[in-house]
């Protein structure tokens, strides 16, 4: 008996770590979004490389540092995939898989990058405003047109 009530405390221990664990991955995911946005305004004034602000900056150019990272271990990658469920890059199905999450302030970020002689665009759109915004190979952002 004694036992028995052993187990189901140590059960019930392993089931209130694992809880805890995965709230604090997630209130640590808000936190960094919340930084990122924020930071995202300073950076692209500093920048000068777009005449607007977008709350989705900070998202692309932390997905363009991915490709940038990717294509100095080996630029004859053609494409390169940003995926949230890597924590460092992997090959897989015959591409470069790099680590990437988007912040709460972007709907949706390009999850294949093509590249061509080197070039490339990522897009993003803003939760917020429904825009769409691109970052080239050289960081320049830009308002995607419709």
């Amino acid at each position: 008996m004694n036992s028995t009530k052993l187990r189901a405390g140590v059960l019930a221990a392993v089931i209130l770590a694992t809880g805890t664990f995965g709230l604090a991955g997630c209130a640590g995911d808000a936190g960094t979004t919340t930084g990122g946005s924020n930071s995202s305004n300073s950076e692209s004034s500093e920048s000068g490389s777009t005449s607007e602000t977008s709350d989705v900056t900070a998202d692309l150019e932390t997905a363009r540092q991915a490709i940038v990272d990717a294509l100095a271990e080996d630029p004859s990658w053609k494409q390169v995939m940003l995926a949230g469920d890597v924590k460092q890059p992997t090959q897989k199905y015959g591409l470069l898989v790099m680590p990437f999450v988007k912040s709460e302030a972007a709907k949706r970020v390009t999850g294949t990058v093509d590249i061509a002689d080197g070039k490339y665009v990522i897009e993003a759109e803003s939760a917020e405003t429904g825009e769409t915004w691109q970052i080239d190979q050289d960081g320049n952002i830009t308002q995607a047109s419709e």
